[in-house]
C-alpha cells in the first residue's frame, strides 16, 4: 500500500520530470472566478489566455482610483505571455500589445502568484506535515487526496515565488499524472488584505486538461508585427523623463509640496513608429515619522491607455467643470464615490482632476489631498 509521503514524494518527482505543461485553470475564492488556459515551460516561461476575470473588488477599486492598470474586462480575450524576463500583454480586440519589464500575469492576489503555479510540489516532503485524506475523483479521475499543514507557517513556499502566511491547505493528485487536480489554501492571520478579494474564503486552484511535454519555445514568443499598435516600457529616469516625454510634468514644484516619488526610476509606454506614448508615475508625502500621509497618482500622455480610458470615461461622468489658469479642467471627488465602502478612519479626501489639449491627457488623483490643494498642483501643470 503506498503511504501519504510516497504520494508525495512521487508528485515532486513527477514534477522535477516535467519539461512543460498546458492545462485549463480556474481559481475561485468567495465572489472571485477567474478561468483561463495556462501553459509553462521550465525554467520559468509562462503564457495565459484569460476566458474569464471576475473579482469582487474591482468595481470598487474603479470607483475609488480607476483601478490597476489592466482589469478583467481587458484581460479577458487577451494573451499574456512572461518569457522568464518580460512581459508581453496582447490584447486581442484592440490589435495591441504591451511589452513591460518583468513578470506581470494579472495574478488577484498581491504578491502571490497562482497561474500556472505547481512549483511546490518537489518540497512537498520536506516542508508540510502530511495527512492522508483517502482517494476519490474529480470530474472522472481517480485522485489522493492530501492535507498539508505547514511546518513554518510564516514560511510556507506552497506558492513558490512567494512567501506568505499559510495556515494549511488540501491537495488532490491525479493518480496517472501526479499532478494536482485542485489545491485549496487556507490563508493564515494577518494575510486578509493581501487576499482581500477572497471576502474570506479558501482559495481554491483547479487544473483540467492537462497536456504533457507538448511545448515549444514557439508557444511562449510574440510576434509584434501582427498587431497595429506596439508600446514597450523603459525605464528612464527624471531627466531622461524631462528630455524625451512629450509631455512636461513640473517634478520641482510637486518635491516643493514635500512629495516624493514612489520608484526612483519612471515607467514609460512607448509607441515609436506612431510617437505615441504615455505614463504612470505616484509621488507619497510622508508624516514626521516617516509613514506615508498622502500620495499622488500621476497619468499623462498623447495617448489614452485602457487605463487612462477609464479614468477620462468616469470624469466625463461624474466631474464638475472649474476655470484654472486660463483652462477648463474637470474635478471629481471620489471619496464621496465610494464612501459607504470606506473605513470610517478614513477622512475621505480622495480627488481627481483631469485636463486635455489636442494632443494632450493628464490626470491627477490625490488621496487624502484637499480638493483646493490638489487644485494648486494642477495649476503648476497649466503654468
Amino acid at each position: 500500500m503506498t503511504s501519504v509521503r510516497e504520494v508525495a514524494a512521487n508528485a515532486g518527482e513527477r514534477y522535477e520530470e516535467l519539461k512543460s505543461f498546458e492545462a485549463d485553470q480556474e481559481i475561485t475564492a468567495g465572489g472571485m472566478r477567474i478561468k483561463g488556459h495556462v501553459k509553462f515551460k521550465k525554467p520559468k516561461s509562462v503564457a495565459v489566455e484569460y476566458e474569464e476575470y471576475r473579482s469582487p473588488l474591482e468595481d470598487f477599486e474603479v470607483k475609488l482610483s480607476g483601478g490597476s492598470e489592466f482589469i478583467g474586462d481587458d484581460l479577458v480575450d487577451s494573451r499574456v505571455i512572461y518569457g522568464g524576463k518580460d512581459t508581453w500583454i496582447h490584447l486581442v480586440d484592440k490589435s495591441t500589445a504591451v511589452k513591460k519589464e518583468g513578470k506581470y500575469l494579472y495574478s488577484p492576489f498581491a504578491g502571490v502568484d497562482v497561474i500556472g503555479q505547481l512549483g511546490f510540489l518537489p518540497s512537498l516532503v520536506s516542508d508540510f506535515l502530511l495527512k492522508d485524506d483517502g482517494k476519490g475523483e474529480i470530474n472522472g479521475r481517480p485522485v489522493h487526496r492530501l492535507g498539508l499543514k505547514p511546518k513554518s507557517s510564516r514560511r510556507s513556499l506552497f506558492l513558490k515565488d512567494e512567501v506568505f502566511n499559510l495556515a494549511r491547505a488540501e491537495l488532490a493528485l491525479d493518480k496517472e499524472l501526479g499532478l494536482p487536480l485542485k489545491i485549496t489554501y487556507y490563508p493564515g492571520q494577518g494575510e486578509q488584505l493581501r487576499f482581500s478579494g477572497s471576502q474570506g474564503s479558501p482559495v481554491i486552484v483547479e487544473y483540467s486538461n492537462y497536456e504533457v511535454d507538448k511545448l515549444g519555445k514557439r508557444d511562449f514568443q510574440f510576434d509584434p508585427s501582427k498587431v497595429d499598435r506596439v508600446f514597450r516600457e523603459e525605464m528612464v529616469s527624471e531627466e531622461e523623463f524631462a528630455d524625451a516625454f512629450p509631455l512636461s510634468v513640473p517634478f520641482d514644484e510637486i518635491k516643493g509640496e514635500d512629495y516624493e516619488r514612489a520608484r526612483e526610476n519612471i515607467s514609460v509606454m512607448e509607441d515609436d513608429e506612431a510617437g505615441r506614448s504615455y505614463s504612470s508615475m505616484t509621488f507619497l508625502r510622508s508624516d514626521e515619522e516617516g509613514r506615508p500621509s498622502s500620495s499622488i497618482q500621476l497619468l499623462l500622455g498623447n495617448y489614452l491607455s485602457r487605463e487612462m480610458s477609464r479614468h477620462r470615461t468616469y470624469m466625463s461622468e461624474n466631474g464638475e467643470e472649474v476655470e484654472l489658469e486660463g483652462a477648463t479642467v474637470k474635478i471629481a471627488d471620489r471619496g464621496e464615490a465610494v464612501k459607504e465602502r470606506l473605513p470610517d478612519e478614513w477622512e475621505q479626501n480622495i480627488y481627481e482632476v483631469s485636463w486635455q489639449g489636442e494632443e494632450s491627457f493628464y490626470f491627477l488623483l490625490g488621496q487624502e489631498i484637499p480638493r483646493e490643494e490638489l487644485l494648486d498642483l494642477a495649476r503648476s501643470f497649466l503654468d
